[in-house]
């Protein structure tokens, strides 16, 4: 149950997850790698069933529990083999899921343990597969929760005077975001750290003036001797009296969401438009809202006690859709439809002005009828969990609109792409079930516990934190764009989100387009 890293049996993922057996690679051939031991993947699988068994009757919590509580019967050689380690100690997942970028920080690590503490310490990293934040990951990825196995890898623990993350782009440009200290806090996104890059010369000054160019040529030295031998493009890397590497990773980053260069466009007239595509995203626009929408939405309100008590079937929502479709077209409804189909098209073509001649002669909706509307559809797209639409095909015109008349706010690039959608602001764990599908995440710091979200974001903007945090690598890998150190109003917003240049432009969502 208990491999050694300099062992063949580490150099096999599927028996020591991804993390140790790229290290353990790493070690042969001559990497500054820290010493260690791995508990096998397979001794996980009674702990992990237990949790997923546990689950169905006792959620998230109970499941952790139960783990916790299962003895672990290999303990005193665990023991033994921590304190023949060091005299402190990590303990760290190792999934195969660590290839990708998608589980950065999905799991829980263990610093500064006694050799007494490791048994419970590799209990609790397992136990970590079904916190909330882990079960909904693994929700939003169709996979089973519980259904794979976990090994701990452990290794001495280090008193950083510096750590960070490097990256080797594509065209051979090397990144290097780092910290005082340990990296850890820049990771979890509560430190911002420094960055510097090294193209021809090494440039940031922060990062220079915090651990010397000497230090920052030998991180670049070891990434491309490890991107040579191990093909990886990624590691994390600790400064303590040398400088050692904590983890090689392969970042598979997906091409950002398929959102165009935003058209020339120079006619406010789009941007009713674009807050009604904007407030109801996927079929459910397409169906309910945007055929009448396109003269404008009325002013928001609450929702009225009329909305709340008697909630609309589909078929009663359809005929509330007719009824305002008629009325804004002043046609039937199937020529209405037909008419706002055509429109529709000429909208999202290369020249959207041609259809404004034509939204400009519609009738404004009924304000009741649309806010009953627009309530019944505001219920019908929570929970967020329980689906995803994806890219909508409204999203380069939100995004051309947004960026065309928008306000800009200039902040740090942090992933790749350009996708644009309503604002969803996430202050705390608990707000995340307000979250929307198809919505830009907002919130203070990029924190691991919105990770689940980022499946089906058209963007992710943060106050604070590095490029370097796990989260941006999450939405690295999963094609989302993103912009750190952007600090949005609070008022719901339309938001477009440039992760090449690092620049956020926004408009109001809800400001009304008819009296």
């Amino acid at each position: 149950m208990i491999v050694d890293l300099d062992a063949e049996a580490s150099l096999d993922p599927t028996r020591v997850g991804s993390k140790a057996a790229s290290l353990a690679v790493g070690r042969r051939v001559g990497l500054p790698v820290l010493p260690g031991f791995v508990v096998e993947a397979s001794a996980s699988r009674d702990h992990m069933e237990l949790g997923a068994a546990t689950l169905a009757t006792r959620g998230s919590g109970g499941a952790r529990l139960s783990i916790m509580q299962q003895p672990l019967p290999f303990a005193d050689a665990l023991v033994t083999a921590g304190t023949d380690l060091a005299a402190t100690l990590v303990a760290r997942s190792s999934t195969e899921l660590e290839r990708g970028g998608e589980w950065s920080g999905a799991f829980t690590s263990y610093l500064g343990l006694a050799a007494g503490e490791l048994p419970r310490a590799v209990v609790g990293c397992w136990a970590s597969a079904f916190s909330v934040a882990a079960l909904e990951l693994q929700h939003a990825a169709s996979i089973a929760a519980g259904s794979f196995e976990m090994a701990v890898l452990v290794q001495p623990n280090l008193q950083p005077e510096a750590g960070g993350t490097a990256r080797l782009r594509s065209d051979g440009t090397i990144v290097v975001h780092g910290v005082k200290g340990s990296p850890a806090p820049m990771l979890q996104g509560w430190s911002s750290g420094h960055e510097a890059v090294l193209a021809d010369t090494w440039q940031g000054e922060d990062l220079i003036a915090l651990v010397g160019v000497e230090v920052l040529a030998e991180v670049a030295e070891h990434m491309r001797r490890a991107n040579v031998a191990l093909g990886v493009n990624r590691c994390e890397w600790a400064l303590d009296g040398e400088l050692w590497l904590l983890q090689l990773a392969t970042a598979h980053h997906q091409a950002a969401a398929p959102v165009t260069t935003p058209v020339d466009i120079d006619d406010p007239g789009l941007i009713p438009i674009a807050r009604a595509a904007a407030r109801v995203p996927g079929k459910l626009g397409q169906d309910l809202v945007l055929p009448w929408a396109l003269a404008g939405l009325p002013p928001h309100r609450p929702p009225t006690a009329e909305d709340a008590g008697s909630p609309l079937t589909p078929g009663s929502a359809r005929e509330l859709r007719d009824q305002l479709l008629s009325e804004v077209w002043g046609l039937p409804v199937e020529e209405a439809l037909a008419a706002a189909h055509e429109c529709i098209s000429l909208l999202l073509g290369r020249e959207p002005g041609l259809a404004l001649d034509r939204v400009a002669t519609l009738r404004p909706p009924d304000p009741d009828l649309a806010c009953r509307l627009l309530a019944h559809c505001d219920q019908s797209l929570r929970p967020s969990h329980s689906s995803r639409l994806g890219v909508g095909r409204w999203e380069p015109f939100i995004a051309s609109t947004t960026i065309a008349f928008g306000t800009h706010h200039q902040g740090s690039p942090a992933a790749p792409g350009l996708g644009a959608g309503p604002s969803a602001r996430i202050d705390h764990p608990l707000t995340i079930e307000s979250y929307r599908p198809r919505s830009i995440v907002t919130a203070p710091q990029p924190l691991p516990h919105l990770a689940p979200l980022l499946w089906d974001a058209p963007g992710l903007v943060t106050e604070t934190g590095s490029p370097a945090a796990h989260l941006f690598e999450s939405a690295r890998a999963l094609g989302i764009p993103a912009v750190c150190g952007v600090d949005l109003p609070c008022e719901e917003l339309m938001v477009a989100v440039d992760g090449y240049n690092g620049t956020v432009a926004t408009l109001p969502l809800n400001g009304g387009d008819y009296d």
